[in-house]
């Protein structure tokens, strides 16, 4: 896609759902900048501290102001960057006691209001993608292209562990710890009285669990082309998606019982058939085939009919098929992998 004006993409979601890369990667696909607005909660909460929730409402506001945040590039020619008070924003800010900080100075009305004032203003007459925990409801209200991203709570603290073990940055934190914090900042995020995490009532919801970064990412740049171009909702041709699985070895001997097989691949259809409904208030139809390959492989392929978020539809039914049958069949550790070759 060229770089038009796209206006404002709000990208929300809950924390470890992987909005960060997804926006990055949106926002270098449509040659447009990247505004992550978690950063600038975690930056204060690292420089107020949990002392800022003692605070008047003046002397907070006050020390909101002494930062200043911006959107600057560091030489011509290369993307953006977030900087306070000129500096960009470091590696500082990607550790978990920044993010309870961050979650705890969210709370605080003044405190947020100053960062969507900063937020909007980086926002007037400029085409970004804007990144947080409410974009699409509270900071820009009427941004044309809103998404909301989520995944389970124990896909997301994998997501969490494995990026913080590639950094170095574990700090003896467990799995089972990095979940607890998590569940505990989710509950925090979605019941603040002030401003609380939730889609936008218009936001496009997809479900990151048992996808890949360039399955969502292509269901993304699909939605964003067809408000962009006004595209027909008229269906005309199929979009085709898939996912497979590999079982376990007592999961495939549970699958060759025919009859329990087809119980199971029934309710996987209809899982997955309920979530392509939920994906889209198109009327255009999905198919949905489940098949056990003799390699122990589990295959689920969905074929929408095309029109709006065809392949958020597809992908959708697929992906929710692969993972109901993986609860039906206790497989924890399974790898689903998704593709999207598009049109047929």
């Amino acid at each position: 896609m060229a770089n038009d004006s796209y206006g404002v993409i709000t990208m929300d979601g809950p924390a470890g759902v992987g909005k960060s890369t997804l926006a990055r990667r949106l926002a270098a696909e449509l040659g447009i900048a990247y505004l992550d607005t978690g950063a600038m909660y975690r930056t204060l909460g690292l420089r107020l501290g949990a002392a800022a929730a003692d605070m008047s409402e003046a002397a907070l506001r006050a020390r909101c102001r002494e930062y200043h945040f911006s959107l600057e590039a560091p030489e011509k020619g290369a993307d953006p960057q977030l900087c306070c008070n000129g500096v960009p924003v470091g590696a500082e800010i990607r550790t978990e006691k920044a993010g309870r900080l961050a979650s705890l100075v969210a709370r605080l009305p003044v405190l947020r209001e100053e960062l969507q004032r900063a937020q909007r203003e980086m926002g007037e007459g400029s085409s970004l993608v804007a990144e947080g925990r409410d974009m699409g409801t509270k900071v820009f209200p009427s941004a044309r292209h809103k998404f909301f991203l989520d995944a389970r709570p124990e896909v997301r603290a994998r997501r969490r562990y494995l990026e913080l073990e590639a950094r170095g940055a574990l700090n003896g934190e467990t799995l089972e710890q990095i979940q607890r914090g998590i569940e505990a900042r989710d509950a925090q995020d979605r019941g603040r009285a002030v401003d609380p995490l939730r889609p936008a009532d218009d936001a496009v919801i997809v479900d990151t669990s048992d996808l890949d970064l360039e399955g969502v990412l292509r269901v993304i740049l699909d939605s964003v082309a067809v408000k962009q171009a006004g595209t027909s909702p008229a269906c005309s041709g199929p979009v085709h998606a898939g996912v497979r699985m590999v079982l376990s070895p007592a999961a495939c001997f549970m699958l060759q019982n025919a009859e329990k097989r087809e119980e199971l691949f029934a309710r996987a259809r209809e899982t997955g058939l309920a979530a392509a409904h939920a994906a889209s208030s198109s009327s255009c139809g999905v198919a949905l085939s489940c098949t056990l390959q003799g390699n122990g492989v589990f295959v689920a392929e969905a074929e929408a009919e095309e029109g709006p978020l065809a392949r958020l539809r597809a992908l959708a039914a697929a992906q929710a098929a692969a993972a109901r049958l993986a609860e039906e069949l206790s497989e924890e550790s399974v790898t689903i992998e998704a593709s999207l070759p598009g049109r047929i």
